[in-house]
């Protein structure tokens, strides 16, 4: 084989690679990913501390936990908008639980029961009595703030006997890594082998893409989509005790706005709200978008109007990139 073929093959398989990288809605967002942190590392100089990135995963631990749950159920093409009640009714439990048992294995243990009974409930109502997922998860999300504020009468639950090793769930690390950043990865990793390399995970996109036709080659539609809620109620426990264990105390009031916060995030890792196309991995990259735009705007102390404007505008530029890969996909096709 001559030079000039060979630089004619090389060049061949870097275009296809180019290709394939630009085609990919991952990769799309990693570079977005990589501008927003360049951004601010050019911008803010206490933001080029290791410390930072640290705080960081600490921080957003509780979303991308929860996230794993909401992506998977809507690529399965169900909503769920209790989320962010789930974590006030999980700290309030829990911490009430302590209080009243004075054992903090039974009021864990109370908290995260929390998740898969609500999320069945929401399952049952979804799958069995056929009522849309959208309009019941927002009524279920409503009882629940109520419920909430009737029982603390809009006060804060505290933990009355200090357990410092509920507070290490939250303010703990291992080495010099938060306790937190290492559940959510664990449970990242455990989720993306499920979904990408299981048959559930099959299932998922199936039930998302075309439930009739998903029904007719033998898929358990109603009970995969009763798993995934109960899934994603069983996530935002989780991500419940994280937050009352950073600072000991069940709040009423917690997680006000975090289902619509998720969702944004889901979506801008090019989950369809429609279902059955996206992917987990993406999802988490617009966890970490949004964290890493708030992050880097709280270390330069802009106002908040601001930071809305900011998250606002990568949300479109995350939008336009999506757009650009749909168009260069449908070029090739």
């Amino acid at each position: 084989m001559t030079t000039a073929n060979l630089d004619l093959t090389s060049a061949r398989r870097q275009t296809s690679w180019t290709r394939k990288a630009l085609q990919s809605e991952e990769f799309m967002l990693l570079v977005l990913l990589a501008l927003v942190t360049a951004a601010f590392l050019i911008m803010v100089p206490a933001a080029r501390q290791t410390r930072v990135f640290f705080d960081l995963s600490r921080e957003v631990a509780p979303n991308l936990i929860v996230v794993i749950g909401i992506a998977l159920l809507m690529i399965g093409g169900e909503f769920d908008l209790t989320v962010g009640a789930m974590l006030a009714v999980t700290g309030v439990v829990t911490i009430d639980m302590f209080n009243a048992t004075q054992s903090m294995g039974l009021g864990m243990v109370a908290g995260l029961l929390v998740g898969p009974v609500v999320g069945g409930l929401l399952g049952y109502f979804v799958t069995r009595l056929k009522m849309g997922s959208l309009m019941t998860s927002l009524g279920m999300m409503f009882a629940l703030r109520g419920a909430v504020y009737i029982y603390t009468n809009k006060t804060p639950i505290v933990d009355n006997l200090g357990f410092q090793d509920f507070v290490a769930l939250y303010q703990g690390n291992i080495g010099p890594v938060p306790v937190p950043a290492i559940l959510a990865i664990v449970l990242i990793v455990i989720f993306l082998v499920i979904s990408n390399q299981t048959e559930f995970g099959r299932h998922i996109y199936a039930v998302g893409g075309n439930p009739s036709a998903a029904r007719v080659s033998g898929i358990k539609v109603e009970r995969t989509k009763f798993i995934l809620f109960v899934l994603s109620g069983t996530m935002a426990a989780i991500a419940g005790l994280l937050v009352a264990a950073q600072t000991g105390t069940g709040y009423f009031d917690a997680g006000l706005g975090f289902e619509l916060i998720i969702i944004t995030a889901t979506v801008l890792g090019g989950v369809s709200l429609s279902g059955g196309e996206g992917g987990l991995f993406g999802a988490v990259l617009g966890v970490l978008i949004l964290g890493m735009t708030g992050k880097g705007m709280r270390l330069m102390s802009l106002p908040t109007t601001t930071q809305l404007v900011v998250t606002g505008l990568v949300m479109m530029l995350a939008v336009y990139l999506h757009g650009l890969r749909k168009k260069i996909v449908s070029r090739r096709r």
